[in-house]
Formats: structure tokens, sequence, C-alpha cells
């Protein structure tokens, strides 16, 4: 299994709904293909104060790395990449990808004779 993870820096000047709108069309790029197990995204949550600039991001999990360049060849078809790519700073600069391979997944322990450690402070 096959975690796709981009990050996207996307331009000021970028209304809320076009961003939007084209996180909705990758995700029905990705979610039309049969190798598509997942897809989640949208703007970035405050928090950690890590997020060095990229403001939105999505995660589209596959079956194997022939989904994922399936999914890659539907964004050419119809565009969906360049249209990405116009909205970000810099273009192509705006945009981080990462792949990661999920065979070696962890999870915690779900042991439910197990109680939690919880402590007054």
């Amino acid at each position: 299994m096959l975690r796709h993870i981009v990050l996207l820096q996307v331009a000021d000047h970028v209304a809320p709904d076009q961003v939007k709108s084209i996180i909705d069309q990758l995700a029905n790029a990705a979610m039309s293909l049969p190798g598509t197990l997942a897809f989640c995204g949208g703007e970035k949550k405050a928090g950690s104060g890590l997020s060095q600039g990229f403001t939105h991001g999505f995660n589209i999990d596959f079956i194997d790395e022939q989904s994922r360049d399936d999914y890659l060849a539907e964004l050419d078809s119809d565009r969906v990449g360049n249209r990405l790519s116009e909205i970000t700073v810099g273009g192509l600069g705006g945009i981080l990808v990462m792949n990661i391979d999920l065979n070696d997944i962890r999870t915690p322990d779900k042991n439910p004779d197990r109680k939690p450690q919880l402590r007054w402070v």
C-alpha cells in the first residue's frame, strides 16, 4: 500500500472556493480509479506552528505504485495538476510531494484489558 502526501503553499490571492474546487477535482480523479483506497484533504489546522508556509494538503492511499501512476496520468489528462500549480506560490515550488510505503504500518496496542494511566496533576 502507498500513501501519497501532497502539501501546498496556496497563494494569498487565491479564493478559498477555488482551492476547494481543485481539491474536490483531485478527490474525484483519485476516487474514480479502482486502485484508490482513500482520499482526504483541505486547509491546515492550527497547531504546531511548523507548517513552513504550507496552507493546504491532501493524502491519497493507493493499493500500489501502479495505482498512483494511473492517478497521475488521470491528472495529466484533464489538467487538474496544472491548475494546482497555478494556485501555489512559485508554481511547482509551492508543492511538496511524498510517497510512503504503508506495508509496515504500526498501530497502538488495542488490548481492552489494559487500563489507561491517568494521574491528577
